[in-house]
């Protein structure tokens, strides 16, 4: 399973990189605007997004909407000793300085700390290389968000609140046929590309 999860990691990865600039503002613009139509439908005051790295789908039409809209916008920052995530709300992009991977991050000075004991995103937006149908997702193989995932279950167990939509974001060359997955991976409640919203099972 290593091995295929690798070799798909590695055929997925150049494909998206083969995406032109001009290509991906334009697509991540017309997904950021579907994932902006979700949440509203939704009335999610909190959200949770990745900032993009490389050729990931840029976020940052999603994250403009929020600041805009006085919505509670919550960024991670990487820990690679325990492959971990910190939460900051941030109110703007100057809040981020280069991270983990060269990833731009909170800045712990200029960002408030979140603890999922006391605010629960009321959803999260997951990058990833691949997504199916079935809500299978196909990370980066850090298990970051597998075990992010496992602390908002079980916080969402202490606060006796539903565990937010796990709702992936990519573009519509991501979506594969099947995406190899295992027990502790973490399944996808929504998709949203260019080309709209895709509601798992």
């Amino acid at each position: 399973m290593n091995d295929m999860k690798k070799a798909e990691r590695e055929r997925l990865a150049g494909l998206r990189s083969g995406i032109t600039a001009e290509q991906r503002a334009a697509w991540s613009e017309a997904a950021c605007v579907h994932a902006v139509r979700l949440l509203e439908k939704r009335g999610v005051d909190t959200l949770m997004a990745y900032v993009a790295f490389r050729s990931e789908l840029d976020t940052l039409r999603l994250l403009e909407w929020g600041f805009k809209n006085g919505k509670t916008v919550i960024v991670p920052r990487c820990n690679p000793e325990d492959r971990s995530m910190e939460l900051y709300a941030i109110t703007g992009l100057d809040a981020l300085i280069p991270g983990a991977y060269g990833i731009m991050e909170p800045n712990p000075a200029a960002a408030e700390r979140i603890e999922l004991r006391q605010v629960l995103p009321q959803a999260v937006f997951v990058p990833g290389l691949a997504f199916d149908g079935a809500g299978g997702r196909l990370g980066y193989g850090g298990g970051y968000y597998d075990r992010f995932r496992a602390r908002v279950e079980q916080a969402a167990g202490l606060l006796d609140e539903p565990v937010p939509p796990w709702i992936g974001l990519g573009f519509g060359m991501q979506l594969v046929e099947s995406v190899p997955m295992e027990a502790h991976d973490a399944r996808m409640d929504a998709i949203v590309t260019e080309r709209g919203i895709l509601i798992t099972p």
